[in-house]
Parts: structure tokens; C-alpha cells; sequence
């Protein structure tokens, strides 16, 4: 029965605007056709006073636009306070606990002045015009019931507080005595006026009416603005959360290509430990990387290097890493866990409500849109773990939990060669990624732009079958948490974590968190604004992938001005092989050997090529510049 109640509430709220609607309506209505020849509340409180139909009506009229002046005033004032959204989603908003101005005097300013212009209106009907406010009074009083529920678990003891302080609904002599005291100023803005305005026409409609002596006037002058009202409401109240954030002029960087309309990958997808053992970090370096999940960039930082410049053409994989760096920050190791979705955790929104004040304001709104993401838990919140999570649970129903475990609980290479061999790699299996791993299925999922420059006859489905062979049959499988984390939806063994969430690390990158300096955009625009033989290691993941052979050569052009002399690059190739062109053989080497040694122990199986290149600026020799690498190692 409480579920039914709540569901019920739920779709109250949500469906208010047409709630209120309809308790209008259904008063006007009942006037008109039952009570059409009882006279008004104004006129029967003038004889009260020995005052006439026309005298009560000019000066009930006057009255009453004044009052719509007061009740817009102090619902502009509120809305002020408050985002749009905030004001008119069709969902319980929680972005901000709001104290001031005119929440001084009551905890809802907006439903009270709603209230004081629906009995105001209520006065020019028959004495059944007292339904509409008792009406609205009800609903209200329902309403902020099923809001305190959120706001209670978003802003536990602060809002118990402000309770404490300020009244629910209507002002008591304490919050009036606060807010005629307090230094706020009326303060209206753009946004206050435009979604708050709805009863403002109606102050020069009773003026009309208290000359005219008929209220039908100020219903002609006034219903245009609740009107307007109604459809921006409805128009704003159904905007889902992501989209309205997606159309903020603050966006840092504006695309169209779905592959940056929002977080693409909650996780990165590289093995970091091959690119510290690539890069051999040292306590000077100046490290540049590709955002991409930010677990790299959180990663090199166990190296203790003198910066990390985490850099993302995706803004959202930058807010993404904001946040994962405050969680470091504020949370203790095994909240941490929680909070990220690694272990269980009903508390992850209260954990959020923590460390939320220290994100800066574009990464607060992102967040406060989705917290379902929060709720789930942010490892999963990407759209390829989303598609992982597809693959998962197909994967489950084509090959069976049973044989999926067993393949971590069997550490022989050969018995796992067998088990592939026999039970995994059947009809089903190849049917399976002729479909769900094809080029077609990759394309709902990226862009077109990753596989622009893939030879059309490429097999997709032969490439990531042969992929998981290796997986499955080659790499270390018990220790692998990528494997893992697509197979079985999170990391089997707490022994086994990412490095970057491993406990013995957990204090070390806590304390050199604010080495990270995040920034939004290309790789070429950035490099433009830094100096020269700035940067010592670089990690481009798999970026050039995206680029024409040309584009990729200037690239690197910028990257030998702005790389420090022996600087280390790494980079991926996934399915289109790239190397440093010809033409650069006087400023970069290759160092091939290290490159497979590395590229074989890579837990993240689905990569075709690992490169390892190192920036030689000085006028060398070919051998000496093979040696240096090494030397630099050893």
C-alpha cells in the first residue's frame, strides 16, 4: 500500500501543471452552469459593508491587482533563486538547497504565492470559488511531501536545518521577522521573469475590470500569460536532464557527432601498466595524456611525476574525471569503492551530496542532470560499458555463467586452449560476432569517424573473435580486470583491481590528485599554447586512428616542438595501422623491441599494435639514437 501511495504522489507531481489546470476548470465550469446567477465573493463581502455591486467590484478589482503585483513579485523573486529547469521539470530537482530571499519566509515561496493568487481569483467567483484554493491548498500540501522525501535524502542534515528554521507552507511570525531582517535584496533576472510571469497581465487585467465592472476583461487580458506559461512548462518540464545540459551556452565544446554528446567511455580501456613501464616516469616529467575514463591519468600519478596534463576533445570525459579526482579527495578508501560502483552501495547519492560543492559549476550541473548515473554507479555509466553491458548479457545466454567463471578458475594456458576450443568457440560464438560485433553494430555505437580511414573489406567480427582467443587462451585471465569487468559486469577479486583502485595505492594518488590539469579540446589547439620541450611523456591511446595520414604527421610535428629532447610517445592501434611517417625518421625512432615485449603482456587484449616512439631533437647519430632509450633505462 505505501508503493501505491508513493507511485501515486509521483505521478501528482509530474502531472501537477495538469492538475491545476483542472481544478480551475472544473470550479469555472461548475460556476457557469450551477452557480451562474449567485454573485461574487467581492460583491457579497460589499454588502457586508454597505457598499454596492459596483463600488465592491472597483474596489475588489483594485485590490486584487495589486495583490497579482505582490504574488508575481515574490514568485519572480524565488525563481530567480532557482534554474528554470529547477522551477518547471516534471521531476523532483535537487541541483540546490536554496535559503535565501524569499525562502526565508517559507520553504515554498512558489506554492505559497500560487495559493494566495488562487484564492485571490477565488473572490470573483460564487462562495463555491473557495473550492479552488482549499483544492490547491491539498494538492500543495501533497506535492511538498513527495519533494521533502528527495531533498531529505540529498541534503540530509542541512535540510533537517533548514526545516527546523523556516516553515513548510505558510510564513510564521519568526520567518517573517527573518526575512524583513535579512540584507537580501528583491533581485529579478531574466530567467525569474520569463518563467515566472504567468500572473502579470493580470495586473493591468483588473485594472480593466475595476473600471469596466466585468471580470471577463481581466480573464482576456491575463489568460495569455498563463497560457504561454503552461506551454513553456510543459515544453521545458519534459526536457530530459542530459539534453537541457547538452544545450547550455556554457558548453565548452560544441559537436553534433554522438560520439561527444556524452560520456563514451566510464572506464579507460588501455592497460596503463605497459605505458608506465614504456614511459618510466621520473619525479621531473611533465606527462600528457588522452582523458579517455581518466584511470590512466590517475594511474601515472603512483609514478609521482611533476604534472599530468589530462587532455579530452569529449568534455563530458572531463567532467567525468573531475569527479573521480574529488572522490579521491573528500572519500575514504572503501567509500570510494562504493561511490565509483565497485562494491555495493545504496548510500552513493548521500556519498555525491559530500564531495558535490568541491566540483566546479559545469561539472555540479552535469551531475545534479544524472544522478541515475551516480546511482549505478559512475564505472558503469559510459555508452561503451553500456554496450558491454548488452554484449554481457548476451554472451551470458549464448555461452552460460557457468562456463564464463570457469574460465577465470583456470589458470593452465592449455586447459583453457581446450575449454575455448570445445565449449566456447561453437555455431552460436560465430554467428555472434558476424552480428553483435560487426561494422554495422560498432557504428551504432561511435562514430562513423573510427572507421573512416578501415579498409571496407575489414572483418570485424573475425578480428574480435580472434581478440578474445587471446584473452581467453594467451594473457594472465584471473588478474584480468578487464576481462572481467565485460564478462561478469565488475572485478571479480579485490586483489585483482585496476592499480588506481587498489588499496595500497590509494593514499599515494589521494596526495598528488592536484597534479592533474584537465583541459577541453584538440590536441593541436592545446600544443599551440604551450612552449617549447615542455612535455616528456605522452600517451595518445588511440587518437590517430581518427585522423588522415596528413593530419597525424602535423601532429606529431606540433609534439617534437613542444616534447622535451628524448621524450617517450605511446599510442594504439586498433584496426588502422599507424606509425611515425618517413619523413619524421630524424626526430623520432620507433623502439620496436620494447613495444611487442610490452604489446604481449597488454591485458587489454583488443588492440592490434603498440608503439613506442621516443622524440630525439638533438642532431644525433642512428645508433646513438636507438641507444638512448635504453641507456635512459637502464
Amino acid at each position: 500500500m505505501k508503493k501505491f501511495n508513493e507511485n501515486i504522489l509521483k505521478i501528482e507531481f509530474e502531472a501537477r501543471i495538469f492538475v491545476s489546470f483542472s481544478i480551475v476548470l472544473f470550479t469555472g465550469l461548475l460556476t457557469l452552469f450551477v452557480f451562474r446567477d449567485s454573485n461574487s465573493i467581492i460583491v457579497s463581502a460589499g454588502k457586508y459593508f454597505d457598499l454596492s455591486a459596483k463600488s465592491s467590484k472597483t474596489m475588489g478589482f483594485v485590490f486584487l491587482s495589486f495583490l497579482m503585483l505582490t504574488v508575481s513579485l515574490l514568485r519572480m523573486w524565488a525563481g530567480s533563486l532557482l534554474t528554470p529547469k529547477r522551477v518547471m521539470s516534471f521531476k523532483v530537482q535537487t541541483d540546490a538547497l536554496t535559503k535565501t530571499g524569499p525562502y526565508r519566509l517559507t520553504r515554498n515561496p512558489i506554492y505559497f504565492a500560487d495559493l494566495i493568487a488562487m484564492t485571490g481569483f477565488s473572490f470573483c467567483f460564487p462562495p463555491i470559488g473557495l473550492v479552488i484554493p482549499i483544492l490547491f491548498y491539498f494538492h500543495y500540501r501533497r506535492l511538498i511531501k513527495y519533494e521533502e522525501k528527495s531533498l531529505q535524502k540529498y541534503f540530509n542534515e542541512s535540510y533537517n536545518k533548514f526545516a527546523e528554521d523556516v516553515p513548510r507552507f505558510f510564513p510564521s511570525w519568526r520567518s517573517i521577522k527573518n526575512f524583513t531582517t535579512s540584507k537580501d535584496h528583491l533581485d529579478i533576472n531574466k530567467d525569474g521573469f520569463r518563467y515566472n510571469a504567468l500572473y502579470t497581465l493580470f495586473i493591468s487585467g483588473f485594472i480593466i475590470a475595476s473600471i469596466t465592472g466585468n471580470f471577463t476583461f481581466a480573464l482576456i487580458i491575463g489568460m495569455p500569460g498563463v497560457i504561454d506559461w503552461g506551454i513553456v512548462h510543459t515544453k521545458i518540464g519534459i526536457t530530459k536532464p542530459d539534453k537541457e545540459y547538452k544545450n547550455k551556452k556554457s558548453k565548452p565544446v560544441k559537436s553534433r557527432k554522438k560520439v561527444f554528446s556524452d560520456i563514451l567511455y566510464s572506464n579507460c580501456w588501455e592497460d596503463p601498466q605497459i605505458d608506465r613501464e614504456a614511459f618510466l616516469i621520473k619525479p621531473d616529467d611533465v606527462v600528457f595524456s588522452i582523458t579517455s575514463g581518466g584511470c590512466n591519468v590517475l594511474t601515472f600519478l603512483l609514478d609521482n611525476p611533476k604534472k599530468i596534463i589530462a587532455l579530452d576533445l569529449n568534455q563530458y570525459q572531463n567532467i567525468l574525471l573531475e569527479l573521480k579526482i574529488t572522490a579521491f579527495k573528500f572519500l575514504t578508501y572503501p567509500q570510494l569503492l562504493e561511490f565509483l560502483g565497485v562494491r555495493n552501495s545504496i548510500k552513493r547519492i548521500q556519498l555525491f551530496w559530500q564531495i558535490r560543492d568541491s566540483l566546479s559549476q559545469d561539472t555540479k550541473e552535469y551531475w545534479n542532470n544524472n544522478l541515475k548515473k551516480i546511482e549505478k554507479g559512475i564505472i558503469n555509466c559510459g555508452r561503451y560499458e553500456k554496450y558491454m553491458r548488452l554484449l554481457r548479457v548476451c554472451l551470458q545466454l549464448l555461452e552460460g555463467n557457468n562456463l564464463i567463471n570457469k574460465f577465470f578458475e583456470v589458470e593452465n594456458y592449455l586447459q583453457r586452449l581446450i575449454l575455448y576450443s570445445k565449449k566456447w568457440n561453437n555455431l552460436r560464438w560465430k554467428i555472434f560476432t558476424k552480428i553483435f560485433l560487426s561494422r554495422r553494430t560498432m557504428s551504432l555505437l561511435f562514430d562513423k569517424a573510427f572507421f573512416k580511414y578501415l579498409d571496407e573489406s575489414f572483418s570485424f567480427g573475425n578480428h574480435f573473435s580472434q581478440k578474445t582467443k587471446r584473452a581467453f587462451t594467451e594473457l594472465p585471465i584471473k588478474g584480468n580486470y578487464f576481462l572481467s569487468l565485460i564478462l561478469l559486469g565488475n572485478y571479480r577479486d579485490a586483489q585483482y583491481l585496476p592499480y588506481y583502485l587498489r588499496e595500497e595505492n590509494f593514499e599515494l594518488i589521494k596526495k598528488n590528485v592536484d597534479k592533474i590539469e584537465i583541459k577541453t579540446g584538440s590536441c593541436e589547439d592545446y600544443f599551440s599554447t604551450i612552449p617549447d620541450s615542455f612535455i616528456s611523456k605522452f600517451n595518445f591511446t588511440n587518437i590517430f586512428e581518427w585522423m588522415p595520414e596528413d593530419s597525424f604527421e602535423k601532429l606529431l610535428l606540433e609534439t617534437i616542438r613542444v616534447a622535451k629532447d628524448n621524450a617517450i610517445i605511446t599510442y594504439r592501434n586498433l584496426l588502422v595501422p599507424r606509425e611515425h611517417p618517413k619523413s619524421l625518421d630524424n626526430k623520432v625512432t620507433s623502439i620496436k623491441d620494447l613495444a611487442q615485449t610490452l604489446h604481449k603482456k597488454d591485458l587489454s587484449f583488443i588492440y592490434n599494435n603498440y608503439v613506442v616512439e621516443q622524440i630525439v631533437k638533438e642532431e644525433k647519430s642512428w645508433d646513438m639514437k636507438s641507444a638512448r632509450y635504453q641507456t635512459a633505462r637502464a
